[in-house]
This record gives structure tokens, C-alpha cells and sequence, in this order.
């Protein structure tokens, strides 16, 4: 068995959960404390289960529980030299992981952890690093690419091999345009180094729906972005495409979703 479900996606909070036989894995931690125990307990997840703590990077809506994840709960940490450093240097960031709970991770270096391979690759975003990770168990091969500001060669690489892919619908151009934000913070979400616009998600789904089974749309925008909006961009894209889409609710957990019966293999 080898599941995976959001236990939220947006700008108020970003946390995967990865279920396998052997045990559990946490891609960031962005939720507030009390809203993330009491979600996960609701929804099945446990905590006693998970084996450690996989970290993007260090903005507060992926790392917001992690300091309390790893100093009341005891969970290991992994995380580029970069993004501890950005951690760190954060004053705003009151709670800080335990120095001794964090394992270096190297772009392009696969590790193993439970029973999963896992290579993290960068991804353009305007913090200290960012990573991306294709995690793979048997046949299945999830790719997690959030908080992107534009696509790279090296993004492109570990997508094509993926079966599964989580993948960032931040925002659509005329929303983005036309409403609230001030124009330096519009101008910050797509310089390419912010976030990735629904079309060019759609651009991504279009080259690679045909090796990819399922597809989450994942870090919408609550001012800039719905989900008709992000879906409607991507199933266009999809065409007569066989990939199942879903978009991830910002503040709601997902249900689970078990990749070994979706994948294509």
C-alpha cells in the first residue's frame, strides 16, 4: 500500500501525508499546531506513524509546525544546508527544529527512507532554496512541484518520470490582475521566481498527461484563483487524456488516495 493525502494546500498552511506499509512521511509542515493535530486525527493520519519530515523550503505556510514536530514529537527533519539556513535566520520563525533532528539532503542525491527512494531537485522560488521530490516505491513515482516560479530542464527531468504528480495552480492572470494585491506583490507571484499561473500549469499537463495517471493541483490562491478555474485551464490542457485531475482544497484534508491502484503500471 503506498497512499497520499493533503492534509491542506494554500498560503494559510501546506502539509502532505505519504502512507506505506512500513510507515509514514510528512512532505512540509505548514499548518498551525492545533488545526494540524486535530485534522489529521480526524481524517485517519497518524502522527505516531511518521518517520520524518521532508522540508520545501522555509517560508512560515510549509514550516509552521515543523520547530514543535521536532522538538515535542521528536520527528527527524530533512532539508537542504540552504533551507536550514533560512530557518535559522528567521527571526519570525519562533520555533526552530532541533539542530540534532536535521539531516542534510543533496539536490540530485537519492536517499531512502522507510520504504521509499526520494530525490529531491531544485525548483525557482523566491526563498533562500527550494526543493522539489520524486518519491518513488515499486512502480509508482510521485513528483511534489509547489511554489514555482517558472519551469526549468531540470523540473522537466524528474516529471517525465513520474506516474503521479503534485503539482502548483497558484494563480489565474486576470484575477491576479484585477484584484486586491498591490502591484509589487503581483509582480512578485509571476517574475519567475514566485508562483506558477494556470496556464502554465496547463502547459506542464499537456506535455505529460499521457504517462501520468493522476495529477493534484495543488497551492491555489484564495484572492487570485479558484478551482473551477484551475480545473477548467488543466482539463483543457488534458484533452482526451485518461489523467485524473483533482484540486486540493486550501484549508480541508483530501481524502487518501492509493497510488498503487491509480498507477498505470
Amino acid at each position: 500500500m503506498f497512499s497520499f493525502q493533503s492534509i491542506g494546500s494554500g498560503s494559510s498552511g501546506n502539509s502532505y501525508y505519504l502512507h506505506t506499509d512500513a510507515g509514514a512521511l510528512l512532505i512540509d509542515a505548514g499548518i498551525a499546531e492545533r488545526r494540524f493535530r486535530k485534522q489529521t486525527h480526524q481524517y485517519g493520519m497518524s502522527i505516531g506513524k511518521v518517520a520524518a519530515v521532508l522540508v520545501t523550503h522555509h517560508h512560515i505556510d510549509h514550516i509552521r509546525a515543523l520547530g514543535i514536530l521536532s522538538q515535542k514529537d521528536g520527528l527527524p527533519v530533512y532539508m537542504t544546508e540552504e533551507t536550514k539556513k533560512g530557518i535559522f535566520l528567521n527571526r519570525h520563525i519562533t520555533k526552530k527544529p532541533r539542530l540534532e533532528s536535521i539531516t542534510t539532503i543533496y539536490k540530485g542525491n537519492t536517499f531512502r527512507l522507510l520504504d521509499m527512494d526520494i530525490t529531491p531537485f531544485g525548483v525557482p522560488h523566491d526563498s533562500r532554496d527550494n526543493s522539489g521530490f520524486l518519491i518513488c516505491r515499486g512502480s509508482v513515482r510521485l513528483c511534489i512541484v509547489t511554489d514555482c516560479g517558472h519551469w526549468t530542464d531540470e523540473i522537466e527531468r524528474y516529471v517525465s518520470q513520474a506516474t503521479h504528480l503534485v503539482l502548483e495552480s497558484n494563480y489565474d492572470p486576470d484575477m491576479l490582475a484585477s484584484g486586491p494585491y498591490p502591484l509589487i506583490l503581483q509582480d512578485r507571484i509571476r517574475n519567475g521566481n514566485g508562483h506558477l499561473s494556470n496556464p502554465q500549469a496547463a502547459e506542464v499537463i499537456a506535455r505529460h498527461c499521457q504517462h501520468l495517471k493522476m495529477i493534484w493541483l495543488c497551492h491555489l490562491s484564495e484572492q487570485n484563483n479558484t478551482p473551477s478555474l484551475a480545473l477548467d485551464s488543466a482539463m483543457r490542457a488534458l484533452g482526451d487524456g485518461l489523467t485524473t485531475i483533482v484540486a486540493l482544497d486550501r484549508e480541508k484534508p483530501s481524502k487518501q488516495f492509493d497510488l498503487e491502484e491509480l498507477t498505470l503500471f
